[in-house]
């Protein structure tokens, strides 16, 4: 690629206010493109706009692979079309500096909203044009695909300006994290723009609204599967709202040509899936119309023909046939079609041009088709002399009353019995790519884009659409182009392809799994259904035992035994090819996961569709294992897990924090945090807490309890717009605990908590052993002063004036950080995050534990490295706002910081870490002690370990509000006693100097 930027400097203040931080670009082709010069400026522009918008951290040079491969087809074949609508693809990509879109919902919002505003500069560009676009087509990486579903919601958005998005690896479905509430209420507004905008809706007061700007726009995710290490591929998907009539979610692993899942990065340069991208965009543009692109139901039926297998049953029953090919009238000679149930034609078999399969209509029947041959539309063209070819048409009978005005007659003067049938040409319309499968491929690659061989092309037609017909006629060529080519095709009973096992999960949890063995005479085709394989969190095992007809067992071996893994919602499809006997296949899928909405009464499980040769009378039954790779299954949860890792561990902190308080209230003793941690998992507390982790999971999915967690959940009460979209009857979401759809897989909960523990133990070690470095090189230095002479006549006066200065420099000390205190609050409301306030709290308690390693107070260093532990935990929520503030002053963006400066959500925990500081040592007085404030206390930490369980994971961010909570009663310990600590100084000092009188 030869790739170069124009940026747009006339898109400045004047047009929005973010033009100070962002910037609009064209890509441009080197030597291909014209290039905007001096002169002429943008006058040049005649193609279609397409704006790309780069995600989390991302560039606007992302844009290059897309664009210039869009380029490079279009000036290819520019020379063999004719077509005025054929344009060439304007792409226009936005430099956001790598913002943190998935980090910070307001910088969604600012980038959404100056999208808009580019929209619209972007449509003036072309005004001057005789036929000017309306619209503009989005490609949208990652959070990018976000951002684009918002900008219709906005206010500012151009009526009509949008009506096609295609994302990459874009997180529809659920927020990537939930460190920042303002996400979650972003996420929250457009599920319900867009819900209401495509159903009956009675949960948001846009609907209209909503229908208006949404009931022409299609939306097409593609996401790279299990590669993707970055983001969760569940979260990509949009069965839940988006309708098939205007999108869908597709998998790269299924896309013809494309076979391969890609990493989250990849997914905007992989050669395979731009090759296809480049194709698909050039094909849904009609520069005749105002839009620029085709209508609704022309663009899906696009995304479908280029993205899906065409195995799909549910989207052959929507094929759409052209007008021309719907009434084609043909009279054959009957000697020359041979009623058929199985053909395989090759080389040695017989020359022969009509295949006919008539349909029995009052059967289930089913038509499957392989071949290494290319499918044409152009069937009455095949010759004697065409090589390598073949058509499918789908007939009825010609009746007696039909008009035959346009018979077209294929029989001679020596027919002695002829047919007449209306027939519509079906291949292209149901033809599928299919990775070839053969001794001679060893990978996927060979036959996708760029590899060295041809795909094979396979049809598969269900009996709801043969039951309109009577005949299914085959033309072929009576030459090969090569030795090898071969076709494949067969009727059967839908009954006998049809298999299912593993109703049940926790039989494919046995040692042995499920099996079943196919007849031996299987058709082409058979599906296996296994229903209880819908989750996202298993890995299964897949064996295939006995013969197996491949290439090496079979005299002519067309094609070796090859599977197409699949389920029907969302769009995945895997192929898996060369199946060899006793080869274990890894068998992984996004069907239902946690925390992500699901339709209800979908048919959800895993299908194995395997395509073998017709068998032998020496061949074997082939049997089919398959069971839950437990091992392989544990990588899967790291990713879907990593937030409720967090909010795990807290719990965990929590519990020993309760004890802890509970301990030092009654006895004053504040005990150690490894011991009471120790306790909590031993004897019959540690089986209460696994009795609760199990019975949560089953619990928080009964309905009515769902519904009462909704309702008290503190997001919700203080904004009713967060309330749980799920409660819709349409579908249903399990956002609570570890958001489980699968009762079996209780003991997730059990290795969770055993996770947290090792972590949390792994803090508290990490600080002991800084906190007994420190305590050793305080020894040094206390030593090593000791060890210098001294005048004894000049002690007492020495030590006088060492009580005064450090006195002196304790007051001077606190004017410091008090002062350091005001400034920070004032510059919350006006400048800095809140955040950014807690990482320097964390800092100061850090030191306020090292400080306490230095004494001989047992309690108080205890309780500072309690407490120092839990900040850190509650540390990695506030982190990432911190990184979008420092980004953003590292790009001289000017603005103050737009969200997160509400004083109070950090006021009590500065407060706390402040007196802290100040502590000389842990005691309990008459007012801690009092039982009306021990139970407000351990009420409050009890009711923050349950939020932290169950609901955690999905409200990440609400962590730090209940802890700024908890730190309001600490602040009050604290103070109560440092008070009395004081006042037990004095009185020990008094004493002091009283004794030593009487000594001296």
């Amino acid at each position: 690629m030869y790739p170069s930027y124009a940026r747009i400097k006339a898109f400045d203040e004047s047009h929005t206010k973010f033009a100070s931080k962002y910037s609009l670009y064209l890509y441009r082709e080197q030597g291909k493109d014209p290039i905007p010069d001096s002169e002429n400026g943008y006058s040049k522009l005649d193609g279609i706009p397409v704006l790309f918008i780069p995600g989390n951290a991302g560039s606007y040079r992302q844009v290059r692979s897309i664009a210039s491969q869009s380029s490079d087809i279009y000036f290819q074949q520019l020379i063999h079309q004719h077509n005025s609508n054929y344009k060439n693809l304007d792409f226009f990509t936005a430099d956001f500096n790598e913002d943190f879109t998935a980090f910070h919902g307001r910088t969604i919002l600012d980038q959404a909203e100056y999208l808009n505003e580019a929209i619209k500069f972007i449509l003036e560009l072309y005004s001057n044009n005789e036929n000017p676009p309306t619209s503009v087509i989005i490609i949208g990486h990652s959070m990018g695909g976000i951002v684009s579903r918002v900008m219709i919601t906005l206010p500012n958005y151009v009526n009509k300006s949008i009506n096609t998005i295609i994302t990459l690896s874009s997180p529809h479905a659920a927020a990537p994290l939930t460190f920042d509430g303002d996400i979650l209420k972003i996420y929250s507004a457009i599920d319900r723009f867009w819900y209401a905008g495509f159903h009956n809706s009675t949960i948001s007061h846009y609907s209209n609204i909503a229908k208006e700007r949404l009931h022409d726009v299609s939306l097409i995710s593609i996401t790279g599967g299990n590669l993707d290490a970055t983001l969760p591929a569940d979260y990509t998907t949009l069965g839940f709202l988006v309708p098939s009539t205007n999108g869908f979610t597709v998998f790269t692993t299924g896309i013809p040509q494309v076979w391969t899942p890609i990493d989250h990065l990849a997914i905007v340069w992989c050669a395979q899936l731009r090759q296809k991208l480049a194709r698909l965009l050039l094909e849904i543009v009609d520069y005749n119309k105002p839009s620029k692109t085709k209508n609704l139901e022309d663009r899906m039926n696009i995304f479908k023909q280029y993205l899906l297998t065409g195995f799909e049953s549910n989207i052959n029953n929507n094929n759409k046939y052209e007008e021309s090919n719907l009434n084609l009238k043909l009279k054959l000679d009957s000697s020359l079609i041979s009623r058929e149930k199985k053909i395989r034609i090759n080389k040695d078999s017989p020359p022969r041009k009509y295949y006919a399969f008539h349909l029995n209509k009052n059967e289930e029947e089913q038509f499957s088709l392989i071949s290494s041959m290319s499918p044409t539309q152009s069937w009455k063209d095949i010759s004697d002399e065409d090589e390598g070819f073949w058509s499918m048409l789908l007939c009825n009978n010609l009746e007696e009353n039909d008009d035959d005005s346009d018979l077209i007659d294929y029989t001679t003067d020596k027919t002695t019995e002829y047919v007449a049938l209306k027939c519509r040409d079906a291949s292209t319309y149901y033809d599928g790519l299919i990775p070839q499968s053969h001794n001679s491929t060893n990978s996927l690659m060979d036959s996708s884009f760029g590899g060295n061989k041809l795909p094979f092309h396979g049809i598969k037609i269900n009996p709801s659409i043969l039951s309109e017909n009577d005949v299914v006629l085959l033309i072929t060529s009576t030459k090969f182009k090569n030795d090898d080519d071969f076709l494949l095709a067969e009727l059967s009973d839908l009954n006998s392809s049809q298999f299912e096992l593993g109703k049940d999960l926790s039989t494919l949890f046995k040692r042995g799994g499920a099996d079943i063995t196919l007849p031996l005479t299987k058709p082409l085709v058979c599906n296996i259904k296994i229903p209880s394989a819908w989750s996202s969190l298993l890995e299964y095992k897949l064996f295939i035992k006995n013969k197996i007809n491949n290439n090496n067992n079979n005299q002519r071996g067309e094609f070796n035994t090859f599977i197409r893994q699949w389920i029907e919602s969302p769009y995945e499809s895997k192929w898996h090819i060369n199946i060899k006997n006793n080869q274990p296949l890894s068998i992984n899928l996004h069907g239902i996961a946690p925390y992500v909405p699901f339709k209800i009464n979908k048919n959800y499980g895993l299908n194995l569709e395997i395509w073998s040769l017709p068998t032998n009378n020496d061949d074997s039954p082939m049997d089919i294992e398959i069971k839950i790779d437990l091992i392989k299954s544990l990588r899967l949860l790291v990713l879907r897990y990593r937030l409720a890792i967090v909010s795990i561990c807290v719990s965990i902190i929590l519990m020993v924090m309760l004890i802890q308080f509970n301990i030092f209230l009654t006895t004053n003793k504040f005990p150690n945090f490894l011991a009471v941690l120790t306790y909590i998992n031993t004897g019959k507390r540690i089986m209460g807490i696994i009795l609760i982790l199990i019975i949560l999971n089953p619990l928080v999915k009964i309905e009515f309890i769902k519904k009462f967690l909704n309702i008290i959940d503190p997001v919700v009460i203080q904004d009713v717009n967060e309330i749980n979209i799920s409660l819709d009857n349409e579908f249903k979401l399990n956002s609570f605990f570890l958001g489980l759809e699968e009762n079996s897989l209780w003991y997730l909960s059990i290795l969770f908590y055993l996770i947290g523990n090792s972590l949390v133990i792994l803090t508290y070690t990490i600080l002991i052993q800084i906190g007994k470095l420190i305590r050793i090189i305080s020894k040094g230095i206390t030593t090593s002063i000791g060890k210098i002479p001294h005048n004894r006549n000049h002690s007492h006066t020495q030590n006088h004036n060492i009580n005064s200065n450090t006195n002196s420099n304790s007051y001077q000390s606190f004017n410091r950080r008090l002062i350091v205190s005001i400034v920070l609050l004032l510059l919350i409301p006006i400048y800095i995050p809140y955040q950014l306030v807690y990482v320097i709290g964390v800092v100061v308690q850090l030191i306020n534990y090292l400080k306490s390693c230095q004494t001989s107070s047992n309690n108080l260093q205890r309780y500072q490295l309690s407490l120092l532990i839990l900040m850190l935990w509650i540390l990695p929520i506030n982190i990432p706002i911190v990184i979008v503030f420092v980004h953003n002053i590292s790009i001289n963006w000017k603005t103050p910081f737009s969200s997160h400066h509400n004083i109070l959500s950090i006021l009590p925990i500065l407060l706390l870490v402040e007196r802290n500081s100040q502590l000389k040592r842990l005691s309990i007085t008459s007012y801690t002690s009092n039982p009306i404030f021990k139970r407000i206390g351990l009420s409050l930490i009890g009711y923050f370990i349950s939020y932290c369980l169950i609901y955690g994971s999905c409200h990440t961010f609400w962590l730090h509000h209940l802890f700024n909570i908890l730190s309001c009663w600490l602040s009050i310990l604290v103070i109560s006693i440092d008070e009395d600590d004081e006042s037990q100084s004095d009185e020990y000092t008094t004493k002091s100097d009283q004794s030593t009188g009487k000594s001296n």
